[in-house]
């Protein structure tokens, strides 16, 4: 299938201290992927490497045949207009309510304004099982609503693609699944690929596709999920064990 993300030879350091060491991989529309690996070893800064939130010191991001490395600031914020982000935290404004979180970015973000962007507010908050929520503050929700709060921002822009860091942090098993569920629904209604930054086995489980395996700055495991499970390498045999013994060394 075509690929959507390339990322080519990526490399990130801050102040001498390499993160990411000229990693390379792709995405094929419509498809996932989920980047895994301790904490630590770039996860995070990778998606922020794609959306430039973080500088790349060298190597080419390429998102449906634009080079987002040399995008210049116009063009940047056109492009990340496209990208659907869902921040560890949820990033939710704690001093807006619900309905007005989601009015800012499509208002800030889309342009859309009005009561089409009110329609849009109720209909993704529809989606994500949250209809009666809008006048609610992000205190007044419980961790998985604000989660559900956050992905129905992310996806009220109708982004071409979706990039999750760590959507389960600080859940319940139960909350998780919910939350997890309602991402793939989301996902498989827009199409559209999907990076996922997970510690979560069942997160994996649930969503599956390609794996990559950070450690030191390198991708140690590329490979389907199921391929991971049942066998793997010795980098996937003590991530998947959780266990200190192996090549994976804690910082």
């Amino acid at each position: 299938m075509e690929e959507f993300i390339i990322v080519d030879k990526l490399r990130k350091s801050f102040g001498g201290h390499v993160v990411l060491d000229g990693i390379s991989f792709s995405v094929s529309y419509g498809k996932d992927l989920l980047v895994i690996g301790r904490s630590g070893v770039g996860k995070s800064v990778l998606l922020k490497n794609i959306v430039r939130l973080l500088e790349p010191d060298s190597g080419r991001i390429i998102v449906n045949g634009v080079e987002v490395t040399s995008l210049k600031s116009d063009e940047l914020r056109e492009f990340r207009k496209s990208v659907g982000f869902l921040f560890q935290s949820g990033a939710l404004f704690d001093f807006l309510n619900v309905e007005d979180n989601i009015l800012f970015v499509l208002e800030n973000v889309a342009g859309i304004t009005g009561e089409r962007a009110r329609r849009r507010v109720r209909e993704v908050l529809e989606m994500v099982g949250l209809p009666n929520v809008l006048h609610k503050m992000p205190s007044e929700l419980s961790g998985g609503m604000r989660k559900r709060v956050a992905l129905a921002r992310t996806i009220s822009v109708s982004p071409k693609i979706l990039l999750l860091d760590e959507p389960t942090t600080g859940l319940d098993p139960i909350t998780s699944d919910y939350v997890i569920s309602a991402i793939i629904d989301m996902k498989n209604y827009l199409n559209i690929p999907m990076i996922v930054v997970t510690h979560d086995i069942e997160v994996m489980k649930k969503i599956g596709g390609h794996v990559i395996l950070l450690d030191e700055g390198k991708i140690v495991f590329e490979g389907k999920f199921e391929e991971m499970l049942s066998g793997g390498n010795e980098y996937t045999k003590q991530f998947l064990l959780g266990t200190s013994e192996g090549p994976i060394k804690v910082a």
